[in-house]
């Protein structure tokens, strides 16, 4: 994506999650945490006190995680374990500009659909109307125990479009003397 602001011109780009990123993306969540306004004030601050840049690493080296970053800052980030997603927040001050749709639309095209008939989410309750528009359904609440706290969600999930032989239309691409069938 290119974009232009007054005199500057930048672009914005999806890339894969780095330690040096860490520090601005545990300030990313933690933003997200406080503009929440479904969070009881005591579950708030337990999760405000367990987010920090370590945590930000462990996530890193427990599933893929991957950025959005425009201007060289980092308005958004998303992780994935497998088929579920496990992270997706976007800075409040950036929502509602496609940041978020970006995201989940690159996280989807990583998991393997072959292995995998759907995707599923844990949603925030601020966030269920943001996955529906992307084809979510709603399964039901689910509420982990966190501290002291219950830390109440719902469970999402997208089924990925299956292709037979009878609705595949084959298109056929050439570059120079190779074929490929889509």
């Amino acid at each position: 994506m290119y974009y232009s602001h007054a005199s500057i011109d930048y672009i914005a780009m999806i890339r894969n999650f780095t330690p040096a990123d860490a520090a601005a993306c545990s300030d990313l969540v933690r933003a997200c945490i406080e503009a929440d306004r479904t969070i009881p004030p005591s579950l708030k601050d337990n999760l405000m006190r367990s987010e920090s840049h370590e945590s930000m690493l462990e996530r890193s080296r427990l599933f893929y995680m991957a950025v959005y970053e425009s201007g060289n800052r980092i308005s958004g980030i998303a992780g994935l374990d497998m088929n579920e997603i496990r992270i997706l927040c976007v800075l409040p001050e950036a929502q509602g500009h496609g940041i978020g749709r970006a995201l989940l639309d690159h996280i989807i095209d990583m998991v393997p659909g072959t292995l995998f008939p759907d995707i599923f989410v844990y949603a925030a309750t601020e966030a269920v109307a943001f996955y529906k528009a992307a084809g979510f359904a709603e399964k039901g609440p689910v509420s982990f125990a966190f501290a002291d706290d219950q830390l109440h969600t719902v469970f999402m999930i997208r089924p990925f479009r299956r292709c037979n032989a009878r609705d595949r239309k084959q298109t056929r691409i050439s570059f120079t003397n190779i074929s490929y069938i889509l």
